[in-house]
């Protein structure tokens, strides 16, 4: 018999759910800020961030890659709020939802960090800070995922 989540387990990844979806829409808005502006990036680290942040790969459709990650940063943020919870059919929809949008963010940011490497041969040390927190939304999201679906069948 698979044990049962209790609410502190599910609130607790809710939380640092949110906490690394806040953090990384920081990152991606001050790196969309940065794309829309022309001003250059404070680069910690590294020495490529205006070399990656200003290359052909920094769009997607004609929008900068980081407005879509702030919007997907923001999306997971508000997928973890608590109000969610009040319904069991809504908190389904948003782990499942959340889930789908930490993946296909994970996803693409490899492919944008395989750029860097292999293509650019630069690095921002910004893109790398997204990077890990979209890996570690993914792995968040995916437990809750698993969670809900698979151990507690909500």
């Amino acid at each position: 018999m698979a044990p049962r989540v209790t609410t502190a387990h599910r609130d607790m990844l809710s939380f640092i759910q949110l906490a690394l979806a806040l953090a990384g829409a920081g990152v991606a808005g001050y790196l969309a800020w940065s794309k829309i502006s022309g001003e250059g990036l404070i680069c910690i680290g590294f020495r490529g961030c205006d070399i990656v942040n200003n290359s052909p790969y920094a769009e997607l459709l004609g929008i900068p890659v980081a407005v879509w990650g702030l919007g997907a940063y923001l999306v997971l943020a508000a997928l973890a709020l608590p109000f969610w919870g009040s319904h069991a059919s809504l908190q389904t929809w948003a782990v499942a939802f959340s889930f789908a949008i930490a993946l296909g963010g994970w996803v693409f940011s490899m492919y944008l960090t395989a750029v860097e490497a292999f293509i650019l041969h630069a690095w921002c040390s910004w893109c790398v800070t997204s990077a890990i927190l979209i890996t570690l939304l993914l792995g968040v999201s995916g437990i809750r995922f698993y969670r809900t679906f698979f151990i507690n069948n909500l």
